[in-house]
């Protein structure tokens, strides 16, 4: 028994190793900024998968099972390990117009995506 325990063991660990090349995760990463170039602390970052590609046979578009939702830092970074895929990323901040753009994540890789966002106009005629 011991034996078909090792040879089943070692058979498992190579078909893993076969397949763990698919699913390595690329990184994506970012620094959000105002139209001036300042650093913007606690925006939002979203990140949803678009499953669009996998309907049509791209195996690289392997994606999320739901959004990532995560905030900046002080200066204004941010980065996230995500399987390789397609991908909307979606950013907001208070008192800025959100952006958003369709990234493609590719495994070993890093994607970026650092808008910079401009004062929304309604918050800043407020101010005045």
């Amino acid at each position: 028994m011991g034996i078909f325990l090792r040879g089943l063991l070692c058979v498992s660990l190579l078909l893993l190793s076969a397949l763990a090349p698919a699913f390595k995760n690329g990184k994506l990463s970012g620094t959000v900024t105002d139209s001036e170039g300042t650093p913007i602390s606690r925006a939002v970052v979203i990140i949803h998968w678009d499953s669009s590609g996998s309907t049509v046979g791209l195996e690289s578009n392997v994606g999320l099972g739901e959004d990532v939702r995560l905030q900046t830092g002080q200066l204004g970074a941010y980065s996230v390990d995500i399987p390789p895929g397609f991908y909307d990323v979606f950013v907001s901040a208070q008192a800025f117009s959100p952006s958003c753009r369709k990234v493609r994540d590719r495994p070993d890789s890093v994607s970026t995506f650092g808008p910079k966002l401009r004062m929304d106009p309604l918050v800043f005629r407020e101010l005045d």
